[in-house]
C-alpha cells in the first residue's frame, strides 16, 4: 500500500469523521438555520458534502486511469442545485448514514491508489482542462469537507 495514498484516505477519514458527528449532533433548529455564503441551510450543506463523495471517487478513478474528467464548473453548478431542491427535505440521521456509507467507498478508493496511480497527470474539465496529478485531487475531498463544516458549524451556533 502506498503511504501518500493511507495519508490522503486517514486524512478524509478524519474530516468525514467530524461531518458525521456534527450530522448526528445537529437539533431540527439547527438542522434548518441558513449557512452565510453557501444558500443553502445546514442540513443541505451536510448533505451536499455527503453526495460530493461518489462523484469525487468517480473523479479520482478516472485521473488515476490517465482518462481524465470531462465535466465542467458549469455541469458542476448545475447539478449543485438541482441537488439543493432534492436534498431540502432530507433528515440528519438520513445525511449522517450517507456521510457513513459514501465515505467508507471513497476512502477506501483512495487508500487502493498506487504511487503510480497519484503521479499520473491528466486533465480536469472543471479547472478548465488544466492537466495536473491525481495526488492534488486525491486531496481535495478531505479539504472540501473541512470548508462546507466549518460553514455549517459557525450557522449552527449562530442564535
Amino acid at each position: 500500500m502506498s503511504e501518500r495514498a493511507a495519508a490522503l484516505a486517514d486524512d478524509f477519514a478524519r474530516a468525514n469523521a467530524e461531518a458525521v458527528g456534527f450530522a448526528r449532533s445537529c437539533g431540527d433548529e439547527a438542522w434548518a438555520r441558513p449557512v452565510p455564503g453557501e444558500g443553502w441551510t445546514v442540513g443541505v450543506v451536510l448533505h451536499h458534502i455527503a453526495d460530493s463523495y461518489a462523484q469525487s471517487r468517480r473523479w479520482v478513478l478516472e485521473m488515476a486511469r490517465g482518462d481524465g474528467v470531462t465535466d465542467t464548473a458549469a455541469l458542476i453548478d448545475e447539478a449543485n442545485a438541482a441537488h439543493a431542491e432534492r436534498a431540502a427535505s432530507v433528515t440528519a440521521a438520513e445525511t449522517a448514514s450517507l456521510l457513513e456509507q459514501a465515505g467508507a467507498l471513497l476512502e477506501a478508493t483512495l487508500r487502493a491508489l498506487s504511487d503510480g496511480d497519484l503521479d499520473r497527470s491528466a486533465p480536469f474539465g472543471p479547472a478548465g482542462g488544466r492537466a495536473f496529478p491525481t495526488a492534488e485531487l486525491a486531496a481535495v475531498p478531505a479539504r472540501h469537507t473541512r470548508e462546507h463544516l466549518a460553514h455549517a458549524r459557525a450557522a449552527a451556533s449562530a442564535a
